[in-house]
């Protein structure tokens, strides 16, 4: 498993905006019940702990239950060593307020944690305590936030939105871009990483060639952990309640095993996958290069427009129709257009390179303009090409 860069993800909005629901909500409720899936985000247990001491609560006691502890007796060691019951503990009065964190290590365990919550529930009906019960539960039908009477119910399942990925992608890999001079190795993570901080780690691990072949890799990611991306399910953490999109392991499971519609709309969904990384990174890297690679036909193309009767460079927008645009506003393609109809030469070898340039682009950028992802041999071939004639 890999982990997180903690202090970087805690500082997120969705990971801060977690804790600051534990601080808030816990001034109002005797029972907090965080809803988590069960592979949770490293320090998400540290986050609730943050939470309390932002609300003025510094040492919550944490317990570990496990099958066959008695959480009386473990909560009775921390009041005075008698055991305490969730009825006791929900009229008991300390010198300050107080909170209890139940952490469940197995299944029997949460059932026990679960009854102790709901005991506890029950006695602040006519308790008045000051001490506040933290239980985590694993439910997949209350993925939302909610409040009953002295409880409070906060779901959290770790997940970072497209924009909170981008900033913890583009931090983390800071210092790595690429392929080129573009940066993106960087948008290939973020949008493959979705919603999963951990994966995103994990892609960050791979090397540049494997992270822009990803799709020829995810055979391999998929393998580490197969079991786990056969279903979508929250509690397994294939979803998560940020997106609507699934993981990309359950969509490339889906595009490998699935049937029908199901295994077509995954393909589907990995693909666009890349060509979102592309959208973000190409296209503009491409356009702030069009005129330093165009500018060696400029010579060629302001003598095709003084000899045009108007004036410009035909371009075609149809079947036997043009229009003509000045020669800064030519595009790669109607340069490779030009060149075919024998209307420009190139018989510089910086010509020759801005016109092979001309060519490669065409294949991306109609690829990236129909929404397809482009294939990763044409992207390393027109980036080379590119670096080599232009470095910005």
């Amino acid at each position: 498993m890999y982990c997180i860069d903690a202090e970087l993800y805690w500082l997120l909005p969705g990971p801060r905006g977690f804790m600051n629901k534990i601080s808030t909500r816990i001034a109002k409720a005797r029972v907090l019940v965080v809803n988590l899936p069960k592979a949770t985000v490293p320090g998400t247990r540290d986050g609730i702990v943050r939470g309390l001491r932002d609300a003025h609560i510094q040492d919550p006691v944490q317990l570990i239950i496990r099958s066959g502890t008695d959480i009386a007796n473990d909560v009775g060691v921390h009041f005075g060593g008698r055991r305490m019951t969730a009825a006791q503990l929900a009229a008991h009065q300390a010198a300050a307020e107080m909170a209890v964190i139940l952490q469940a290590e197995d299944d029997k365990a949460q059932t026990m944690c679960e009854r102790y919550t709901e005991e506890f529930m029950v006695a602040t009906g006519y308790s008045r305590g000051n001490v506040h019960l933290v239980a985590s539960i694993h439910n997949n039908d209350h993925q939302g936030d909610s409040e009953i009477g002295n409880v409070q119910l906060i779901t959290f399942d770790g997940g970072l939105t497209t924009d909170e990925m981008d900033a913890y992608v583009a931090l983390r890999m800071a210092d790595r871009t690429g392929p080129g001079t573009t940066r993106l190795l960087r948008a290939i993570v973020s949008e493959f990483a979705s919603f999963d901080a951990q994966f995103a780690e994990r892609l960050l691990h791979l090397d540049d060639s494997q992270i822009l072949a990803i799709r020829d890799h995810l055979p391999i990611l998929l393998g580490e952990d197969p079991d786990r991306w056969r279903t979508l399910a929250w509690l397994s953490g294939t979803t998560s309640i940020v997106t609507q999109m699934p993981h990309v392991l359950h969509d490339f499971y889906l595009s490998e095993y699935g049937t029908g519609h199901h295994k077509t709309e995954a393909k589907e969904r990995i693909a666009r996958r890349y060509w979102r990384a592309c959208l973000k990174v190409i296209t503009p890297w491409l356009e702030e290069r069009r005129r330093e690679v165009i500018k060696y036909f400029y010579p060629q193309l302001r003598q095709i427009a003084a000899n045009d009767p108007n004036g410009g460079i035909p371009v075609p927008v149809g079947k036997d129709r043009f229009r003509y645009v000045n020669p800064h506003d030519v595009e790669f393609n109607n340069i490779a257009g030009l060149y075919g109809d024998h209307k420009i030469i190139a018989p510089s070898e910086d010509e020759k390179k801005a016109l092979k340039i001309c060519r490669s682009t065409k294949p991306v950028r109609d690829d990236i303009a129909h929404l397809r992802a482009p294939s990763t041999a044409n992207l390393v071939q027109l980036i080379s090409e590119m670096d080599a004639l232009v470095l910005l």
